[in-house]
């Protein structure tokens, strides 16, 4: 087995209930598997560029426990990276960054910034951590049961330092709604569109936000030459306006994440 690099994490459980009494064996391990679970999936798209929804299947990398620590609800966890990776440096500095800004990205951190070379280069297209944040939700849904019966936070660590920390605030972020059944009629433009996996951000103008957006199942094939159109107009300064039809995803707290497009047209158009 090649080893290139070996980067620690863990997983630190803290709050009176913890000190007190310890982690509760079914919220706790149902939490820690939906932590490795999202790890898993993090470390592959951070291996290869590619992001899968089966935390089972990563390549490139092996993650196991560390020894257990008394005293303390404390997990170490060790990634072995065993090939160069697709879209960053071998080193732990980019491993890191790319785990915080993952991690925080999808635990609703949405102003984190990469702070490495080669992580910002990959965050230039903006749907890569967007596509990343939705594909990890349901794994950090899992993560967040210790949290939501009465673990106060649960941090997310690198040696001597934090990377994200978990809380209710994050759990509100982490369980959305169900996608509205009502479409709704937007305006605005498309600001970033990867036409290769159909995701994009758009400024919308209803809301005064900018929202990560996919096409839904139905969206016309026909139509993705506007979000084209829309994308290039905002590059050069030119006409860009675009009316949507789409339903909203929410946090538990009513926030708008993302929208589902259904169809789009010409802002102008009858």
């Amino acid at each position: 087995m090649n080893n290139l690099g070996k980067f620690a994490l863990k997983l630190r459980f803290s709050g009176e209930s913890v000190e007190s009494n310890g982690l509760d064996l079914y919220d706790g391990s149902t939490s820690f598997h939906g932590f490795s679970q999202a790890l898993q999936i993090a470390v592959h798209a951070y291996m290869t560029g590619e992001i899968v929804s089966r935390a089972t299947a990563m390549k490139g990398a092996k993650m196991y426990f560390g020894a257990p620590r008394r005293g303390s609800v404390l997990f170490d966890i060790i990634t072995v990276i065993e090939q160069y990776p697709a879209t960053s440096a071998l080193a732990g500095t980019a491993f890191y960054d790319f785990i915080k800004t993952a991690f925080s990205k999808a635990a609703g951190y949405l102003d984190t910034t990469p702070e490495t070379p080669s992580v910002q280069k990959l965050a230039v297209d903006e749907t890569f951590f967007d596509q990343l944040a939705e594909t990890l939700e349901g794994s950090l849904q899992r993560a967040h049961r210790a949290i939501d019966y009465g673990v106060k936070k649960v941090t997310l660590e690198r040696p001597r330092s934090e990377l994200v920390v978990f809380n209710q605030r994050t759990s509100r972020w982490v369980n959305t709604r169900d996608e509205s059944p009502d479409v709704q009629e937007f305006t605005g433009n498309i600001t970033r569109y990867n036409s290769i996996s159909g995701n994009g951000r758009a400024f919308v103008r209803e809301l005064k936000k900018v929202l990560p957006f996919r096409p839904g199942e139905r969206f016309p094939e026909s139509k993705k030459g506007l979000l084209t159109w829309s994308l290039h107009g905002n590059t050069v300064s030119g006409e860009k306006e675009l009316r949507f039809w789409a339903s909203k995803i929410e946090s538990a707290m009513g926030d708008p994440k993302r929208l589902i497009l259904a169809d789009c047209a010409y802002r102008n158009q009858k």
